[in-house]
């Protein structure tokens, strides 16, 4: 299936999100494809493909040529050009693949950075890094599983959600798609939040008040796990929120979190905390009146960058 930026975007079993920005071609091979708000696609120097199963999360770009194969989650913020990423593979949060070829089945870290490197079948490339260290083992093969599993999932939810709710299912604040884990759509709560220029606020998402959310950012409380945001809190450009089942964000009062940062549930951001541009933050817990640095990893509480 042939995706140009004028052609039907949503099909039976596939969704692309509208605010996707699909430049050149984009070809399709196969069924349940997800491709979330605000993915970049850049095919204009040779053509991007991506297989069946597969998903792109909220503000990835990929640049091709580019060929993704079957069952791939690429995550959020990740970067993707002139490379072939191997099926059932994971690319992490802010990765950077540049010139490469991974093999089925590796899992590339968080926040990894890698050019003209070959990385075997199974290879693993831990958060931060930049070079081959062992092979994924049961607990990464598993976590890949179960991001493929809840893909699948959201992939259908948001065409029939679509079909039910039309228009509304796609505009700046929408409720979440149904699934097994969460049998009934949820409509953000975002009174009195000012949202500068276009963004997708999803599902379980519930502001305080006085927040401010900046243009292309995603806010998705699509497994049924809240998002909390304080009052007076401000969101930059181009951020991202993820909760997952079971583990929720919270955003204490009159923090500010900059362009670019990926939070992803479970994260408790303290009162006037700081978040920098492009940090990225998983499980982990910011103190009040903490400052975290521009292009941070903080996995875990654990500061990798």
């Amino acid at each position: 299936m042939e995706v140009v930026p004028s052609g039907s975007r949503i099909w039976k079993t596939s969704f692309i999100d509208p605010t996707a920005l699909i430049n050149g071609k984009l070809l399709l091979d196969g069924d349940f494809i997800y491709i979330a708000p605000f993915v970049q696609t850049e095919s204009h120097n040779g053509d991007i493909r991506i297989g069946e199963g597969t998903n792109i999360q909220d503000g990835a770009k990929i640049t091709g040529p580019a060929e993704i194969g079957s069952n791939v989650s690429v995550a959020h913020r990740a970067e993707i050009r002139n490379s072939i990423i191997g099926s059932f593979s994971f690319v992490g949060f802010g990765a950077e693949i540049i010139g490469s070829r991974v093999g089925a089945g590796a899992f590339i870290g968080h926040g990894a950075r890698i050019n003209g490197l070959n990385v075997p079948e199974g290879g693993y490339v831990p958060p931060g890094a930049s070079r081959v260290d062992g092979a994924v083992n049961d607990e990464l093969r598993e976590f890949k599983e179960e991001v493929l599993h809840v893909n699948s999932e959201l992939v259908i939810g948001y065409v029939d959600l679509l079909y039910s709710e039309g228009e509304r299912a796609v505009l700046n604040i929408a409720p979440s798609p149904r699934t097994s884990w969460s049998s009934k759509s949820i409509y953000p709560k975002t009174d009195g939040v000012k949202l500068i220029g276009q963004c997708r606020i999803i599902g379980s998402v519930e502001f305080q008040g006085e927040a401010e959310v900046g243009e292309r950012t995603s806010i998705r409380g699509d497994e049924g796990m809240p998002i909390r945001i304080g009052k007076r809190v401000k969101i930059g450009c181009g951020a991202v929120f993820h909760s997952l089942k079971g583990e929720g964000i919270e955003v204490g009062g009159e923090a500010a979190v900059n362009d670019g940062a990926v939070i992803h549930g479970p994260v408790r951001i303290g009162k006037q905390a700081v978040i920098g541009k492009n940090a990225i933050l998983l499980k982990s817990k910011i103190a009040d009146g903490e400052e975290v640095p521009e292009n941070a990893l903080i996995i875990d509480s654990s500061r990798i960058r």
